[in-house]
């Protein structure tokens, strides 16, 4: 119950923590705009150094139940944690010094200000990174060039990237549009008949329409990609290809300029791919196994075995189908996680974190066919849990906080294909089994605390 009030209190930072923000800029404003201090003014600058103070107070240490819950790394964390009590201890200074009167000079005021301004602005500005993600700042500055994801995809195809060609879908209706009609079979111009593909590669009468693996002895390529002002520049009238049907174009004969290429080989290629994003709104993204995931909507009746006060959980999609689920009892059982059973194949991420878990209750996990995520950390777990996780075959981060795991461990861990993050700081592994770990899997992300 404990435990639930504070972290109840947690979820009240970020409200709380305006307060402080507000109170210290009003402060600040009025400390600046009226030079004449009477008695009135001075009470209120003082007024304001308090609120500041108590209201930083609170947030802080509503800010250390959220910390304490374990969402953030304390990498992520530590600036704006020690900027935030920081803050707190010089506003408290401040009020005093100002409370009890002592006279205070003007260079003292303006390094005061300057200071708390300064604290301020560093603790948001690191909240703001923990919440919105590094570079949130830049990411909706006007003309700045961004890495737009559009979420829009060809609805018709929207089933299988695989199904869209290169060919066939973006560069093919731009020669319908702009070339075939001076070149089909005709009106063949210059030899060439560009409206099937072996026609295309076969070229006309100045040579191959397309070299595969070279644009530059491709005669289509040279002539859409010229100088306009060239007499031989292709389309003679109308609107010429954009710089992105060209980019394209130029990235199919370099790629082989084959017939059946799918859509989804651009993801290799970073600069192809944002270009061929933005300009055909779609998603080339490679879709996460939760994305890809198609389930039936939870049963209502069988979340019943949820709401007994020992789970907290939530879906993680709009079609209800997949779910986030949480042990918050003190103490967990064999009984506990066998009512989840009835949930397997909808249980996606799944915390069993400081409830005092046991190896063998692990038995069980390998029945959830579809879990990505595992929370075990501050459990005295060994090594003789690891083996019940090796037939999970979708498993791609692990938490291993504050356990008795050693490096033991990484003989099941090597051969998690899917593993992509686990957490190790606080427990039995050594610094050099955690560097033999990573040379044989480079991919994953360890965790090793600071």
């Amino acid at each position: 119950m404990v435990s639930e009030i504070f972290e109840f209190l947690g979820s009240l930072h970020p409200l709380i923590v305006h307060l402080p923000i507000g109170f210290i800029i009003l402060t600040l404003l009025i400390n600046v705009v009226f030079k004449t201090r009477n008695n009135s003014v001075k009470r209120l600058i003082t007024l304001g150094w308090f609120f500041s103070f108590i209201s930083g107070f609170i947030a802080s240490i509503f800010g250390w139940f959220l910390g304490d819950n374990n969402y953030y790394l304390e990498s992520q964390i530590n600036i704006h944690k020690w900027t935030g009590f920081a803050f707190v201890i010089i506003t408290f200074l401040i009020w005093m010094l100002r409370a009890l009167n002592f006279n205070l000079s003007k260079s003292f005021n303006r390094i005061s200000n300057l200071v708390v301004f300064a604290l301020i602005s560093i603790t948001g500005h690191f909240g703001g990174e923990m919440t919105h993600g590094k570079g949130y700042l830049v990411k909706s500055i006007p003309f700045l060039k961004q890495n737009k994801m559009p979420t829009v995809l060809l609805t018709e195809k929207e089933n299988s990237l695989d199904s869209i060609y290169v060919y066939e879908n973006l560069i093919y209706p731009v020669f319908e549009e702009k070339c075939i009609v001076c070149h089909n079979k005709k009106d063949t111009y210059g030899g060439l008949n560009m409206d099937t593909y072996d026609n295309l590669i076969k070229g006309g009468n100045n040579g191959l329409g397309i070299s595969k693996g070279n644009p530059y002895k491709s005669l289509i390529y040279k002539r859409v990609s010229m100088s306009q002002n060239e007499a031989k520049f292709m389309p003679p009238t109308g609107t010429p290809l954009s710089f992105d049907q060209v980019a394209v174009l130029k990235w199919w004969i370099d790629n082989g300029a084959k017939l059946k290429v799918p859509l989804t080989k651009l993801r290799n290629d970073e600069n192809i791919r944002s270009l061929v994003e933005e300009n055909y709104q779609l998603d080339l993204r490679e879709k996460s196994y939760i994305e890809t995931l198609k389930l039936a909507p939870v049963d209502q009746n069988q979340l019943e075995v949820l709401d007994k006060g020992k789970y907290q959980w939530r879906f993680l999609n709009s079609e209800k189908s997949l779910l986030d689920v949480k042990f918050v009892g003190k103490k967990i059982t064999f009984n506990d996680i066998e009512l989840l059973l009835k949930l397997k194949e909808h249980v996606i991420w799944l915390n069993l974190s400081n409830c005092q878990l046991k190896d063998d209750m692990l038995s069980l996990i390998s029945e959830f066919e579809n879990l990505t995520r595992l929370r075990v950390q501050k459990n005295n777990i060994t090594d003789k849990c690891i083996p019940y996780l090796k037939d999970i075959d979708n498993l791609k981060e692990l938490n291993f906080y504050d356990t008795l795991i050693t490096d033991n461990s990484f003989e099941v861990l090597t051969n998690l294909e899917s593993l992509e993050k686990i957490f190790l700081w606080k427990s039995k592994v050594s610094t050099l089994g955690i560097e033999k770990f990573k040379s044989q899997k480079p991919k994953i992300e360890v965790i090793t605390g600071l």
